[in-house]
């Protein structure tokens, strides 16, 4: 089993997966709205580079009051035609990164910038949306919990702490919880390019420390101050940032 987070639309890395018959776990985020170091995205695509510069500097200085302003006004003109641009450049990432997996068994949770509708109208008969879901494999329980931290910006796969705290019970224990976001570890969700606190689930730290599964696997935080972080008894891995440079966590490599 080999898990990867934070697709992001790279179908290059994507290509430089290994050719296993081992499933292909994603943490979310498949859907690439702006790559943070070029721009590159739908959001570029639709409304062109001047923009999304604007928006990335607004990003990286916290300013999401101005930041939700310059969204807003860019559907000011046209609001209909503007939401069609982004549903169709959605799905045709969907259908690209979906297209690109068709030779492996995939199993997914979605991110911060997932639709869980758009991701199960897309996904191709090798794709399992295991949200939600306990699995056994090779003598490990392994439990998922999908779904982004909220935030100013309020991505379309936000789910607020409560919902997210819910999950997490209805899992009960496992060796493994697999989620999308980390714990709530200041190491764990800082980023250290933007040298600023990302976002991290208080109720998955309080999961780590009562139920103690062997390891809680996430992504999301791109360039985090800590990868790895032992929290209690559980070991905590951040498997990175797959657009940018493909890395994934082997499970074999946990138990060798």
């Amino acid at each position: 089993m080999l898990f990867i987070s934070d697709v992001h639309h790279g179908l290059v890395s994507l290509k430089n997966l290994p050719n296993t018959k081992e499933p292909i776990v994603i943490l979310g985020d498949l859907i690439n709205w702006i790559d943070y170091r070029n721009g590159e995205g739908i959001a570029q695509d639709v409304f062109g580079k001047d923009i999304v510069v604007r928006l990335i500097q607004l990003r990286k200085d916290h300013n999401f009051e101005e930041r939700k302003k310059l969204w807003s006004s860019m559907f000011e003109k046209d609001q209909e035609e503007v939401q069609l641009k982004l549903e169709q450049a959605i799905y045709r990432q969907y259908q690209e990164v979906f297209k690109t997996l068709k030779n492996y068994e995939v199993l997914i949770i979605p991110g911060n910038v997932d639709s869980e509708k758009i991701i199960k109208e897309t996904m191709t008969n090798n794709v399992n949306y295991v949200d939600g879901k306990v699995i056994n494999y090779k003598h490990f329980k392994i439990g998922f919990a999908g779904g982004g931290v909220p935030t100013p910006i309020n991505a379309r796969g936000e789910i607020s702490e409560e919902v997210f705290s819910l999950k997490l019970k209805q899992l009960g224990e496992v060796d493994i919880i697999c989620t999308h976001a980390p714990p709530y570890v200041k190491e764990l969700i800082t980023d250290v390019i933007t040298n600023k606190k990302e976002q991290g689930w208080e109720s998955l730290k309080d999961y780590i420390l009562e139920k103690k599964p062997k390891y809680s696997i996430f992504g999301d935080v791109h360039q985090p101050q800590a990868s790895k972080w032992r929290l209690g008894t559980t070991d905590c891995l951040n498997v990175g940032y797959f657009r940018a440079n493909s890395n994934y966590l082997e499970l074999a490599s946990l138990i060798a």
